[in-house]
């Protein structure tokens, strides 16, 4: 089939979209990508055999955000798709997230093609809890506002063909919306079983320091809601016991200052290494030389309905996982005995916890390591994709 696969953002890179695409693509099918366009790349692309097809760029840097804003009423947007779809013949949409879903099924109703939503994260509650946070303005208090998100999200419910989820708690979100269950299918992110490992000869000194320290890693966004600062609080308390602790964060984001500075006020310098941004393929040798793999987060209604691709890549590589206890971290910790949780924000809980895997001789690593070969792989996931892919068409 030839299939276009919408997503509201620049590509590349999001790893869902990477893996999905090329999994498609590996399986005989012609895969188009129709993204944004703020980083004023080509418009047309041939990137690993994957079609992509952006967004007219504009010198204007405002113009261009504006323009090609992903709301579903964006007649750019709907001029753009059916471009695509007439052009190339598409048999098959895939339309990535709420905010351009309904434009997805417009686009499939006029051109009478199957549409599939991939709800890779549940929106409503994510925008609930940023709408908490602080308060949007201009065109996100339209598009981005949790009480027309909730419309969107049950009109996307009812008329699309099938649905694709992350994790079996955000299957449970549209179950209760009234959808039958033969409509829904789980694709989690879960790492490839040929996915490199992180190369233990290391190229950086600093990875040579933290694999000798008793490191717990964090990767990902750098932000509040990630609940760093509950580790640094937790820090005092977790080096009275272990004394060679070390807190590697790797990634960046809008709080990386307000941490920064926090390390610096109580002396902390010495048991945080901040790595900052890096690439990619580079995160799985600090996931390598690190003992515990860390998700901190602070559990929402969203953080209830997701599962953070970093989980799977810490079993991946053999670490312990230490987590607050957000529903399916609990479930999956419990389930695959890889790791502990503790109550969300609590940084004696915290410390208490990681002090337990410290002095646990239970086989964590070892048996995140197994829930991945047998379970939680891509390899299982794709042969789910392709019977949704070959049903729906």
């Amino acid at each position: 089939m030839r299939i276009l696969y919408i997503w509201d953002a620049d590509y590349p890179w999001d790893i869902r979209v990477e893996k999905i695409c090329i999994s498609l693509r590996n399986n005989g099918h012609e895969v188009h990508i129709a993204a944004r366009n703020l980083k004023k790349l080509p418009e047309y692309e041939n990137i690993n055999g994957l079609y992509i097809h952006r967004l007219k760029k504009w010198k204007n840097k405002k113009l261009n955000y504006a323009f090609s804003f992903p709301a579903f009423f964006s007649p750019i947007w709907k001029l753009f798709l059916d471009s695509i779809i007439h052009k190339k013949k598409i048999d098959l949409i895939i339309v990535r997230d709420l905010p351009m879903a309904i434009a997805g099924i417009l686009a499939g109703k006029r051109n009478k093609i199957p549409v599939v939503f991939d709800m890779a994260e549940d929106y409503v509650s994510l925008i609930k809890a940023v709408w908490k946070a602080r308060k949007f303005q201009g065109l996100n208090l339209i598009v981005r506002n949790p009480y027309l998100a909730k419309l969107v999200e049950k009109y996307v419910f009812k008329t699309a063909d099938h649905i694709l989820v992350v994790v079996k708690e955000a299957e449970g979100v549209v179950l209760n919306a009234g959808v039958k269950e033969k409509k829904i299918t789980i694709i989690g992110n879960t790492p490839s079983l040929n996915m490199v490992y992180g190369n233990r000869s290391y190229k950086h000194k600093e990875l040579e320091l933290i694999d000798k320290r008793y490191s717990a890693i964090y990767v990902g966004g750098i932000q509040l809601g990630r609940g760093l600062q509950v580790v640094l609080d937790a820090l005092p308390e977790i080096t009275k016991k272990i004394p060679n602790f070390l807190f590697v964060i790797v990634g960046d984001g809008y709080a990386a200052e307000q941490l920064k500075r926090i390390i610096a006020e109580r002396g902390l310098d010495d048991f945080v290494y901040w790595a900052g941004w890096v690439d990619h393929e580079e995160i799985y040798n600090y996931i390598t030389a690190c003992k515990i793999g860390l998700i901190p987060h602070l559990v929402n209604e969203h953080k209830n309905t997701t599962v953070p691709n970093k989980l799977f890549d810490y079993m991946k590589f053999g670490l312990p996982v230490v987590a607050s206890d957000a529903v399916p971290l609990k479930r999956i910790l419990t389930e695959e005995k890889c790791g502990l949780t503790f109550k969300s924000g609590d940084s004696d809980s915290l410390a208490k916890v990681v002090d337990a895997v410290y002095e646990s001789e239970a086989d964590y690593g070892l048996n995140g390591q197994t829930a991945i070969r047998n379970k939680y792989n891509w390899e299982n996931e794709e042969a789910k994709l392709l019977q949704v892919i070959e049903k729906a068409g």
